[in-house]
């Protein structure tokens, strides 16, 4: 069967001010497509997975979520398609682990609290963090907060996972643990867009690279 385009870009520039990020982007995602995104410190990588789901708007071009320029899908529903996983984990602090996975599972799923706790304990023996459910964020590792920010972004069921340099503040074993959950996560299909300079890694799960230099993207 011919997948779809689930995520495409149409000659997509964007602007800090009158400094030019990346200009003229044109890029088309499959459903179930791993894409990743390299490129220097700066050269607009994680502007660019923001643009994807509003953190950011674009000063020209488009972008179409399912054929749908995303302008036009509502900010919530559209961050409910497109989960992305922040590089400092954006956990709230003063929430355990288990309440910052259900949170999102009432508050926007609209599920019940105990159908929340029971997909959430699921999803944490998933990702090996079953003990640290009643912990808080404080309490854990750099690797054990990342796995909590992706884990909480699968729960949500999103049709993409934007992923923005997930193991960059990890140390060897934390981001092994990290890269595994990746792995994991891709073998399942997921539509993933990931930005690394875990140049190995990328080039063994992803279907594409592209390179961001000099405002332009470009096939690695």
């Amino acid at each position: 069967m011919k997948k779809e385009f689930i995520l495409e870009f149409e000659n997509v520039t964007k602007y800090y001010g009158n400094d030019l990020v990346f200009s003229n982007v044109n890029l088309k995602i499959k459903k179930g497509d791993v894409i990743a995104l390299t490129g220097k410190n700066g050269c607009g990588k994680s502007t660019l997975l923001k643009c994807i789901n509003r953190l950011e708007n674009i000063n020209d071009g488009i972008i179409k979520f399912k054929g749908i320029d995303i302008s036009e899908i509502s900010m919530v529903e559209l961050r409910q398609k497109i989960g992305m996983v922040f590089q400092d984990y954006n956990l709230f602090e003063h929430l355990t682990v288990l309440d910052n996975l259900i949170i999102g599972l009432i508050e926007i799923k609209k599920y019940s609290r105990e159908e929340s706790i029971r997909k959430a304990l699921n999803i944490l023996k998933k990702v090996d963090l079953i003990e640290k459910k009643d912990k808080y964020p404080d309490e854990l590792s750099g690797g054990q907060k990342q796995r909590v920010a992706i884990a909480r972004t699968l729960l949500m069921k999103t049709d993409i996972i934007l992923l923005d340099e997930p193991t960059s503040a990890l140390d060897k074993e934390m981001k092994d643990s990290v890269l595994k959950l990746i792995k994991e996560i891709v073998d399942e299909d997921m539509t993933l867009i990931i930005v690394s300079h875990e140049d190995e890694f990328i080039k063994n799960v992803s279907d594409q690279i592209y390179v961001l230099k000099n405002n332009c993207m470009e096939m690695k």
